[in-house]
């Protein structure tokens, strides 16, 4: 078989339009980044997000947890003071920065055979990386265990294509990344540790990579830094492995011990006729773009050129609000980025017919595989559908279908091929998280938020909704009227206000989110009350959310010693706001003081510990 011949050197027309293009690339990617960190001060969601924010900022307060996401970004959280603002903005920051490295490093490896020019190549790979965005889907931005494992996967990635068989600085390099990556994937969720493991093996194998002395350095690294992280958290190994057991346990007891078993699944997906319509016209759309940007007719290169800025100018009007927002939220909505892996196949085959296939490399399908299934192992291990879970961690699908672009690169310029796709894949991206921002998680639509409220340590501003920033304004006020003092234990037995407890400065006590409203909500939240000390339990304050759907009972905590209607008394009361925990309507809490005096609840509590041995 012979190989395509070398395409011919750029006209003056193309040429011109690819340095249109890229300038305007430059400016999209720059309003994207500075879009995203503005809204970074806007909302905050007090179920899951007020979660990351307890375990972030007081990780050592709990000896018992199946993630260790807090504790990776604990140092992170007191290096900004606990800004909650900034902690985001770094968490964003951080995120795009792996994607463009792993972008630039994906570039060089996939189109070896004509490289592209560094500046083209940084342009296209920081426009590419505006997709890992996508995790911003549900508009949760504070650091968490999925931003930890996407970011895991994004190093890991990059270590799997820098790694090879010879001995060099960068293959090295990339044997440890790959060490580093699965060891922040672990920390981030063990199930996408073990599933990285599994697909890392299996393309090292497929690309003719793999080197079992090669791969016992991130083997090796990998077991380190796990090693030192379990010093550090626990002091031990075992101390270690004891809280990893712990958190199996809580988990069981929450969802059932078969709860393992539900992970192994195929789940389905439904996109819906009006984003099967979308899905196909982006596709068409963009795909015109980029081949008629590869064309040597100065009409058909026009057509490109205006194409392409015309992504930027869209994406530009979304960010300032301009667009009406006519696509709905929808469980399947993120799977809408698979356009441009679309789009960039059908290029590929439009150019070269099937030849485009029969030139891909071992290594080239290789990625491709691999990238392709990264969204599920980033999904790998949640209660919610995979594909809807994935599709945060989209850019690899994008990625899986510029894999197989590779030849292409012999009878065309790369960079005016992928420039258009590059800037299709950000109009997406941009699309969906201003969706994300009309319709967040949990809250209401951040262009609406317009009250400035400290939230959580001095100086950490979040702008707010009216009935977010009273909610947790009053919250405050009674707190401190009732004489609640910072550091406090408080037990969160609304089942869904962990946010309320962050924002009084109150130590959550058990763990930093007592779930309820599942099956185990009751026989976890005695679980996790049994590893705290009498001493603690006999000086906890509670909030409650009387008839709430996710309440606690009171009854576990006559486990305790400890009757809430006889032992508390009403501090004060307050009145979540709509939308908040997923319900439309207002709910009342109360804040509720201890009245028995601490010795005797501590008594109390010694004494049923011991009656239940």
């Amino acid at each position: 078989m012979t190989e395509p011949p070398i395409g011919d050197s750029p006209t003056k027309a193309l040429a011109t339009s690819e340095m249109v293009i890229l300038a305007f690339s430059v400016l999209g990617t720059i309003l994207t980044l500075a879009w995203v960190l503005w809204f970074s001060r806007y909302g905050i969601e007090f179920t899951d997000e007020g979660f990351y924010l307890v375990w972030i900022s007081n990780p050592f307060n709990y000896n018992v947890s199946a993630t260790q996401f807090g504790f990776v970004y604990h140092p992170l959280y007191e290096l900004l003071s606990g800004n909650i603002a900034a902690l985001r903005q770094a968490n964003i920051l951080i995120t795009f920065t792996l994607a463009w490295v792993l972008g630039n490093v994906f570039l060089k490896a996939v189109f070896s055979a004509c490289p592209l020019e560094p500046a083209p190549r940084l342009i296209i790979s920081a426009a590419l990386a505006t997709s890992s965005l996508l995790v911003l889907a549900l508009w949760l931005p504070t650091p968490n265990y999925n931003s930890l494992a996407l970011q895991a996967l994004l190093i890991a990635a990059t270590g799997l294509l820098l790694a090879e068989k010879e001995v060099s600085g960068t293959s090295i390099a990339g044997w440890l990344l790959i060490g580093a990556g699965g060891w922040l994937s672990f920390m981030a969720k063990p199930t996408t540790a073990a599933a990285l493991g599994l697909c890392a093996v299996v393309y090292l194998l497929l690309a003719g990579k793999l080197s079992i002395r090669f791969l016992a350095i991130s083997l090796t690294t990998a077991l380190i830094l796990l090693v030192l992280s379990a010093l550090m958290i626990d002091g031990s190994a075992l101390g270690f492995i004891h809280r990893l057991q712990g958190g199996v346990e809580a988990g069981n007891a929450l969802l059932g011990s078969n709860a393992a078993t539900k992970l192994l699944r195929l789940d389905d997906f439904y996109l819906g006729e009006s984003n099967k319509i979308l899905l196909i016209a982006g596709t068409g759309l963009f795909a015109c773009a980029s081949y008629f940007a590869s064309a040597k007719n100065n009409l058909q290169t026009l057509v490109a050129t205006l194409l392409s800025i015309s992504f930027v100018l869209l994406g530009a009007a979304t960010v300032c609000g301009l667009t009406p927002m006519h696509v709905k939220p929808g469980l399947f909505l993120g799977l809408l980025i698979w356009s441009i892996p679309f789009a960039g196949l059908l290029v590929g085959l439009a150019i070269s017919r099937l030849q485009v296939l029969l030139y891909v490399t071992r290594g080239q399908w290789a990625m491709a595989l691999s990238f392709a299934v990264f969204p599920h192992i980033y999904a790998f291990g949640t209660g919610n559908n995979y594909w809807s879970a994935g599709a945060s961690a989209g850019i690899f699908w994008i990625f899986a279908g510029l894999a197989l672009l590779g030849p292409i690169a012999a009878v065309q310029r790369p960079s005016v091929l992928l420039l258009p796709l590059a800037l299709a894949a950000q109009l997406v991206t941009t699309t969906l998280v201003d969706i994300s921002m009309r319709a967040p998680y949990r809250q209401p639509s951040l262009r609406a938020n317009d009250f400035a409220l400290e939230v959580g340590r001095k100086g950490s501003t979040l702008v707010l909704s009216d009935g977010f920033s009273r909610y947790f304004s009053e919250a405050t006020n009674v707190a401190t009227r009732a004489g609640f003092k910072s550091g406090t234990p408080m037990l969160d037995m609304s089942g869904q206000s962990p946010g309320t407890l962050y924002a009084l400065g109150a130590k959550s006590t058990g763990q930093a989110w007592i779930l309820g409203g599942y099956p185990g909500s009751e026989k976890q939240a005695i679980l996790n009350l049994r590893r705290v000390s009498c001493e603690e339990i006999a000086s906890l304050w509670l909030l409650t959310e009387p008839g709430g759907p996710r309440e606690i009972p009171p009854t576990v905590l006559d486990t305790f010693g400890i009757n809430a209607s006889r032992d508390f008394e009403v501090a004060g009361e307050i009145h979540t706001p709509p939308g908040a925990g997923g319900y439309s309507k207002s709910r009342l809490q109360q804040i509720l003081r201890p009245t028995r005096p601490s010795p005797l609840a501590q008594a109390a509590c010694e004494h049923s510990r011991i009656d239940t041995k």
